[in-house]
């Protein structure tokens, strides 16, 4: 079972689901979540919209293989995404940092920005398997994390 927190317009849900998972996509925006079922019908896959705002859903416990969060972050969520992990699961996580500030468009509020190193100190009970922060085209940063086995 897989999890797109903030799905937006479907890409990485509908991607998941291609590849066999059983996939369960949220956002907010009723707008983005009708383009992510189009887009789940135009390439026939089944994938669970819920349309909700992730400041008030619960995330269930040890429920997914993987979780997915593009472009958004909200630290009161990282301890129910560790949480919502089952033991082996893995964590895709990528979203602007507070390098994107010296970008001429992107987000420009803090709350929205990542600080030096966040995802590693929020997320290091995991296992890290890749991380990076760059500032190329972008002030972005990333991992990919697994939940331990005996968790």
């Amino acid at each position: 079972m897989a999890l797109d927190l903030a799905c937006g317009g479907g890409r990485n849900a509908v991607y998941l689901a291609r590849r066999g998972l059983e996939v369960t996509g949220i956002d907010w925006s009723e707008k983005s979540l009708d383009e992510a079922k189009d887009l789940a019908r135009k390439v026939e896959v089944q994938v669970n919209w819920i349309h909700e705002d992730l400041e008030s859903f619960l995330i269930p416990v040890a429920h997914f293989d993987v979780i997915t969060c593009f472009y958004y972050r909200d630290p009161c969520l990282y301890s129910q995404i560790i949480s919502a992990l089952r033991p082996g699961g893995l964590l895709f996580y990528e979203t602007f940092t507070r390098e994107q500030l010296h970008f001429q468009i992107g987000p420009r509020n803090l709350a929205h920005l990542l600080s030096p190193g966040e995802l590693l100190q929020s997320f290091g009970t995991l296992k890290v398997l890749f991380y990076r922060e760059t500032s190329r085209e972008a002030g972005l940063g990333g991992m990919v994390a697994q939940k331990n086995l005996r968790s």
